[in-house]
């Protein structure tokens, strides 16, 4: 009898799990042309392949074409479109961009490659967390400052050259998913703000989870109709008849980032892939709507269930040291490197912006004329570098000030709130605000241009010989006028969402003291909301556009 044969009869004897709260809106996969169509085993293929033809055009005329960035694929796309649709999804779907990212496609080089090698590594236990994530990200603010990337089609080209290699090499070195968790700066920004984003993956029913040996959900699956044509020992095989709603053969892939389904509490390292989807045998998992302060307002970054305990079931020897394995027991572990992640980008999303305003350039000229500094790539850099440090440590320094007091207000004495505890507490606050000001930032430059893609790709054969005639008339989608309106209407919303996750925090954590204890946060939220509409209402650079600098 084969260990899965043996599992399945002996599944009512396992203990039962208690598994988190998770939401329980509409699951979209009930309509069924999208359920079919997700649970296809070529689906997300049909969204790679766009966006890898639109990637090859990037790297070709960035390293061809004429290096006029308004003018230039590489540079428009990159810089104007696909960041202005990325705040768009996440806003509207969710993490779309990652469930689509063409770099997942070197995947298929690197199995052919692992096959030579043979052996993974495995990825050091003092970088699973954000802290390289936070140091990759300093690193591409500072240079796309410093060395204008927006600007230069060739340096996009050789950023987006970069990221496929970085991709493939890592992959290739470390298991599957190292990457999109703990190295890529733009997955970890969509993690971030799919915070608010109105879907996550759930559990239709965690009964079924409960009683569900194999995990494929996260192991992965093979079925065949026959067990000897299994080729992967550490994915689960369950035979076709098995299958609830057969979506076909072969091997389906599990979660890459180690996540169980039933213990998912934030899009946090969800990269919206569906491999769970396609890969669990009994059609339990759903696409659930839910509402934009739901993640936040539960504090999915405090202890949870870990993935990690059921992670190695599947390759356990006996079933009793399943049974140990499969209890999924709560694990201690911090995830400030996580929050202060989302409390950096909150504050670097006002620092992208306020590069581009009037202020901004008479501040430098002011420290220039002053401090008599010369006009030197070394002096920029250090400028640059010392603005990063600064704006990280007043953002930090606000929001955890913030936090303690109200914390402080709430319990009513010293000893019962630390700035640490705090900042986990209220950070989800600060982080909706950071979501709603790059947002507004992102659609605004997204607004004023978003028609150019159009005689850019036309420049692009036109440049190469082809009879075609841009029209450089396509520009805006809506008039110069509204785009403050606009911005701000955003700005707003959120404000709204963060005093609202903060009310929920409040009463949920602080009962009578609640609303003392909201006062801090309220006018955090206010001054946060006051500025960032301060900064947008300026006249901005508008970088990468046929218009140049609007000042």
């Amino acid at each position: 009898m084969s260990l899965n044969q043996n599992l399945n009869e002996n599944r009512i004897s396992l203990p039962v799990t208690h598994f988190p709260e998770q939401p329980k809106g509409f699951n979209l996969f009930n309509i069924p042309p999208l359920r079919r169509f997700v649970r296809w085993k070529y689906a997300r293929a049909v969204f790679q392949i766009p966006l890898l033809i639109l990637a090859i055009f990037v790297i070709i005329d960035g390293f061809t074409g004429r290096q006029l960035a308004p003018r230039n694929i590489a540079t428009t796309s990159v810089w104007l479109h696909y960041r202005g649709l990325v705040v768009l999804a996440l806003a509207f779907a969710g993490n779309a961009f990652c469930a689509a990212c063409p770099l997942m496609l070197t995947r298929g080089l690197t199995k052919r490659i692992d096959k030579l090698v043979n052996h993974k590594l495995t990825f050091p236990k003092a970088l699973k967390n954000k802290y390289l994530v936070i140091v990759l990200m300093l690193i591409y603010f500072f240079s796309y400052e410093f060395f204008d990337l927006w600007a230069s089609p060739l340096l996009t080209a050789w950023l987006a050259l970069g990221y496929f290699g970085s991709a493939l090499v890592i992959d290739t070195l470390f298991p599957a998913g190292t990457f999109c968790k703990y190295v890529c700066p733009l997955g970890n920004f969509n993690f971030v703000v799919s915070g608010i984003s109105p879907t996550q993956i759930t559990a239709v029913n965690t009964s079924v989870c409960e009683s569900c040996i194999e995990k494929p959900c996260l192991h992965g699956r093979e079925s065949y109709e026959d067990a000897t044509e299994v080729t992967r020992s550490q994915a689960a095989f369950i035979p076709i008849g098995d299958i609830t709603n057969p979506n076909g053969t072969g091997f389906f892939p599990g979660c890459e980032t180690n996540l169980y389904v039933p213990t998912i509490t934030s899009n946090m390292d969800c990269t919206s892939c569906f491999n769970c989807v396609r890969a669990c045998p009994y059609d339990n998992v759903a696409l659930s709507l839910r509402t934009p302060t739901w993640e936040f307002s539960h504090s999915p970054w405090s202890p949870s269930l870990a993935a990690t305990s059921v992670a190695s079931a599947q390759s356990s020897k006996t079933l009793e040291s399943i049974k140990q394995k499969v209890s999924a027991k709560p694990i201690k572990h911090s995830k400030l490197g996580i929050m202060l992640l989302g409390v950096l980008l909150t504050y670097y999303g006002l620092m992208n912006a306020m590069a581009m305003v009037p202020q901004y350039y008479q501040f430098a000229d002011w420290l220039a004329l002053n401090f008599n500094l010369q006009a030197t790539p070394s002096t920029e850099a250090f400028l640059l570098a010392l603005f990063l440090v600064i704006i990280a440590i007043v953002g930090l320094a606000i929001t955890s000030i913030t936090s303690w007091l109200a914390d402080l207000i709430g319990f009513g004495q010293l000893n019962a709130t630390s700035f640490k505890s705090s900042l986990m507490r209220w950070g989800y606050v600060s982080i909706i605000l950071g979501v709603g000001f790059w947002t507004a930032h992102y659609i605004f430059h997204f607004l004023t241009g978003a028609l150019t893609i159009i005689p850019v790709f036309e420049h692009f054969f036109s440049y190469r010989g082809f009879d075609v005639d841009p029209n450089w008339r396509l520009s805006k989608i809506v008039p110069t006028a509204w785009l403050f309106a606009i911005g701000a209407a955003i700005t707003v919303s959120y404000t709204i969402l963060a005093l609202y996750t903060a009310l929920r925090i409040a009463f949920r954590d602080f009962g009578n003291r609640a609303v003392l204890a909201m006062w801090p946060i309220i006018l955090y939220v206010l001054f946060f909301a006051a500025f960032s509409l301060l900064i947008l209402a300026q006249p901005m650079e508008m970088r990468g556009t046929i218009f140049g600098p609007n000042f």
